[in-house]
């Protein structure tokens, strides 16, 4: 009896940690849907992909701080730029402007209007880390949402 309640306890777990597996995958794209959508009223209401330049801010969590305020006004809050398994990888609190980080990164498109639709597979959100099993995660100016793993077959494939 013991031995059958170890086994199914077993079982249990490993279910369990699939399901949670599962679900921070399934809000990480939920995450990059709400970016992918913040971005489009942007470029909506400025008529331009927001000109946010690495290279101009010196420190990660400033970059950070300037995407995160940029697109908060379209729904886009701290949270979503944070994917939940890099989340529980690293344990930080994001919450604190000090520790802003984005856990997605943004193409960057020159100021024409339509450059960012130009391409339906055109990337407009990598995630930065492959912590799902299939490959950074993206969203594409069609708002579709792939794995790097199944692009690069796609690609490969002739398609």
């Amino acid at each position: 009896m013991v031995v059958i309640i170890a086994i199914l306890a077993v079982i249990g777990l490993g279910v369990a940690g699939h399901v949670r597996k599962r679900a921070r995958r399934v809000q990480c794209m939920a995450n990059l849907r709400q970016l992918h959508l913040a971005a489009e009223m942007y470029v909506q209401q400025h008529g331009t992909w927001p000109q946010i330049r690495r290279m101009e801010h010196p420190t990660p969590s400033e970059y950070a701080s300037i995407w995160i305020d940029t697109l908060a006004p379209f729904g886009a809050q701290r949270s979503t730029w944070i994917c939940p398994a890099v989340q529980e990888l690293i344990r930080s609190d994001y919450a604190e402007p000090e520790n802003a980080r984005l856990d997605y990164v943004a193409m960057p498109f020159d100021d024409k209007p339509d450059t960012r639709h130009r391409w339906a597979r055109q990337p407009w959100f990598i995630e930065v880390a492959d912590v799902h099993g299939s490959g950074n995660l993206l969203i594409f100016a069609d708002g579709s949402i792939s794995d790097l793993k199944a692009v690069v077959r796609e690609s490969g494939s002739g398609r």
